[in-house]
């Protein structure tokens, strides 16, 4: 099996201009190692050759290392805080000419931004007069992205959301179900690499001042450098006393940064510190 990486690094960034090094090691090795396994025309000593003169392995090998799997309402307990305490908080303290930002950041095929909208759609209900809202949600993965703004998605995709908001949310056709327009509309999908240096936040937000941001479980399969610096590039985009959410497995990693308080330690909730980072 293939241990040394330094020739596949190279040859995905000089040949096809896809940038492993910035990736865990143990990630990394795996990914590669079913990459390996799938093909079974070659050996796994000869995968660097391989992928030397065949771009659609190379584009196999990056998807497979960009992981797009996700849930509607994915932690329970996150999302209860979320509905029950933080965005309610959030809202109230906007006046009524100023709007909600939301950063949806490695939203996959977009389950997690329509369940955010889902949530602030409903405490808006309960306003006289509902706030101005908008999501951005970014991934690095176009096909993920095309899946997000169809929005289309099969039973058994939203069986975390509860059934009144899968007849306010939703359009059922045949097996599929459809996210309705006037949630689409305040929810914008675009591409966005977290580790592009030429950037601090996504172009379509404009200026960034996000009052939350979510970057779940993405974190783990970099290196630390790496999280490090995505997580600084979150940070310097949010608002003040802005929020962070994060997986579980990345609460860590989080507390390690020093520029987020925990807000309750059962979730992986933050909140920007004062002045935090820049």
């Amino acid at each position: 099996m293939v241990d040394d990486f330094s020739t596949i690094i190279h040859t995905m960034n000089s040949v096809y201009g896809f940038d492993l090094s910035q990736y865990d090691y143990a990630f990394l090795k795996q990914t590669i190692e079913k990459r390996c396994a799938a093909i079974e025309t070659i050996k796994s000593s000869d995968y660097d050759s391989y992928l030397l003169n065949n771009r659609e392995e190379a584009k196999h090998l990056f998807h497979a290392l960009n992981i797009t799997y996700t849930e509607f309402f994915r932690n329970t307990l996150t999302y209860a805080h979320l509905e029950q305490w933080i965005l309610p908080r959030l809202i109230e303290k906007k006046s009524a000419d100023s709007e909600l930002r939301v950063w949806s950041a490695g939203c996959s095929s977009g389950q997690e931004a329509y369940s955010i909208g889902m949530l602030v759609e409903k405490i808006n209900a309960k306003k006289q007069q509902a706030l101005r809202y908008r999501i951005i949600a970014t991934d690095i993965s176009i096909a993920a992205l095309d899946v997000a703004k169809k929005g289309e998605y099969t039973e058994e995709a939203i069986q975390n959301v509860r059934m009144k908001d899968t007849k306010d949310f939703f359009v059922k056709s045949g097996e599929t179900y459809t996210v309705c327009d006037r949630l689409k509309k305040h929810i914008s999908f675009s591409t966005y690499d977290l580790l592009d240096n030429r950037s601090a936040y996504p172009h379509e937000s404009i200026f960034g001042s996000f009052d939350l941001v979510l970057c779940c479980n993405m974190l783990f399969y970099y290196k630390t450098d790496s999280q490090l610096y995505i997580l600084k590039k979150l940070i310097n985009s949010m608002e003040e006393h802005g929020y962070l959410i994060t997986g579980e497995a990345e609460r860590q990693t989080v507390v390690k940064h020093g520029h987020l308080l925990t807000v309750v330690p059962p979730s992986p909730i933050f909140q920007k510190k004062p002045g935090g980072v820049r």
